[in-house]
């Protein structure tokens, strides 16, 4: 039997959000955003990404994040941002995937292979 419903629970600042295959996404609570840390981030802030597999939705969206993280929150200042790109040494695909973050949001990878 098919799970017809996911539930992410609520916190003090975030709702409960429950996504309904039938087509329905239910948000209830309290929805509190808390930026602190872009008000005032640390002197270089790092991202760590190792995923085994990231399919062409995810894959926006993280480009997206990435880009609105160092685009709008850092100011484009890509020296107090580092992100670190782990892979698996066989997988070129994900290499290949950090290679085009990199490139196309003109943000410099370090691309760490794990075994």
């Amino acid at each position: 039997m098919k799970k017809t419903q996911k539930i992410l629970v609520a916190t003090r600042s975030t709702p409960e959000v429950v996504l309904d295959r039938k087509g329905v996404i239910k948000m209830s609570g309290r929805l509190i955003p808390i930026n602190e840390y872009f008000c005032d981030p640390a002197e270089i802030t790092s991202i760590d990404i190792n995923l085994e597999y990231i399919n062409s939705t995810g894959y926006k969206y993280l480009f997206y994040l990435i880009h609105k993280i160092v685009d709008v929150r850092l100011g484009n200042n890509i020296e107090r941002f580092q992100i670190n790109w782990y892979y698996r040494n066989e997988d070129e695909d994900m290499l290949e995937k950090g290679r085009f973050f990199s490139t196309n949001l003109n943000v410099p990878f370090n691309f760490i292979m794990i075994s």
